[in-house]
């Protein structure tokens, strides 16, 4: 992305800060740094903080402009962030000395402090010792509501990351009864492989045969996928910082009536909350429409999760499409419809889209058909 998107990322983020009377936001290693300055590398015990004050302080030697403090390690990764200055430390300096000068020198007020939520206590207990007479307030509510609407750049990336992802399940449930006598582990390092050779990483999934498609949250393991069986896949990855997330959920041989049933149920349910997913309803109205039509089919205790969550930088950020998020929903907002049905010891079914909320309504993401898909 072009610093210039950065840049005016930030400016919003100290218009919001001015309104709150927050004086500083200083953001460390997370999502949040990604989002503002597009630094994606990983923290470690080193600190490294973006340093944001709000728009209107007094005059001094570059007062009121970001700065990154960092260590010198980290010195070419960080040069090109779009800040003006750079202030940096080696091994055996105190880096929250040095911050602390640097603010001084730059006449920054720090009466109201927001730091990123992510901020572990190795460096939040050092800044609150520096800083002894300042409040200190999360910084999430300063970011949150900005990320929470995609601009056309991000919604781009989430569009590509989905179409990238629907290729690979493609390509590998075009094998067919290649994978009956293999095992969950075998189908994810598959999944794996095509996801990295479409250009996606940060990958991960939920490979679940029979009674393990009733966990949920189950993982990958070394059952085999073998007729009479259902096969759940719940994937996501990220390209160039943006996340796509998807479920399908497949069965080998024919099913049984009550495992048909329980599909088209979730299959009804998914879409009567697309339906649901535009302006002038909220999360909580989409979460409603797909709970209905389970609860009336009498699976409802069997549905023991949210609709949905948003989505963007983190694979889980924002609100959740959940009951009682009453959050309008509006153009921007990407999140996942994911409803399903478990039966402890039995099987599961989810089936799971990304959605993007625009002025005349839902647009799907995925085009990986939903349908049931039964493999001889």
């Amino acid at each position: 992305m072009d610093n210039v998107i950065f840049t005016d990322r930030m400016n919003k983020v100290r218009e919001r800060m001015e309104k709150e009377g927050i004086d500083v936001l200083m953001v460390s290693p997370s999502s949040n740094l990604f989002y503002l300055s597009g630094y994606a590398l990983k923290g470690d015990e080193r600190l490294l903080l973006l340093v944001l004050p709000r728009g209107n302080q007094s005059s001094g030697i570059n007062a009121g402009a970001p700065f990154i403090l960092a260590n010198l390690l980290y010195k070419e990764q960080v040069k090109s962030l779009p800040v003006d200055s750079f202030v940096y430390w080696k091994d055996g300096d105190d880096p929250f000395s040095l911050l602390k000068t640097e603010i001084e020198k730059r006449n920054i007020k720090m009466g109201k402090i927001a730091l990123e939520s992510s901020i572990p206590f190795l460096f939040s207990h050092p800044l609150a010792e520096t800083f002894p007479a300042a409040q200190f307030v999360p910084g999430s509510p300063l970011t949150d509501p900005l990320r929470q609407y995609k601009d056309q750049s991000e919604l781009d990336l989430i569009r590509k990351a989905c179409h990238i992802s629907d290729k690979a399940l493609a390509a590998l449930m075009d094998r067919g009864s290649y994978w009956l006598g293999k095992t969950e582990a075998d189908f994810n390092d598959a999944l794996s492989a095509e996801f990295r050779g479409g250009g996606l990483e940060a990958f991960g999934a939920t490979v679940a045969v029979g009674p393990h498609a009733a966990l949920p949250h189950y993982g990958v393991g070394n059952a085999i996928i073998e007729k009479g069986k259902c096969l759940l896949v719940d994937f996501w990855a990220s390209l160039e910082g943006y996340y796509t997330d998807c479920t399908r959920t497949f069965h080998f041989g024919t099913p049984n009536d009550e495992f048909a049933k329980i599909h088209a149920i979730v299959l009804q349910a998914h879409l009567a909350a697309e339906a649901n997913a535009h302006t002038g309803n909220t999360l909580g109205d989409v979460d409603f429409a797909a709970r209905e039509i389970i609860e009336k089919s009498g699976y409802g205790e069997c549905f023991t999760h949210r609709t949905g969550h948003g989505l963007g930088i983190d694979v889980h950020e924002g609100d959740s499409v959940n009951k009682g998020v009453n959050v309008p929903l509006k153009p921007g907002m990407v999140f996942s419809i994911e409803p399903g049905i478990y039966l402890p010891g039995r099987y599961g079914v989810r089936i799971e889209n990304l959605v993007a909320i625009g002025e005349k309504g839902p647009e799907v993401l995925h085009a990986y058909p939903r349908e049931l898909r039964v493999i001889e």
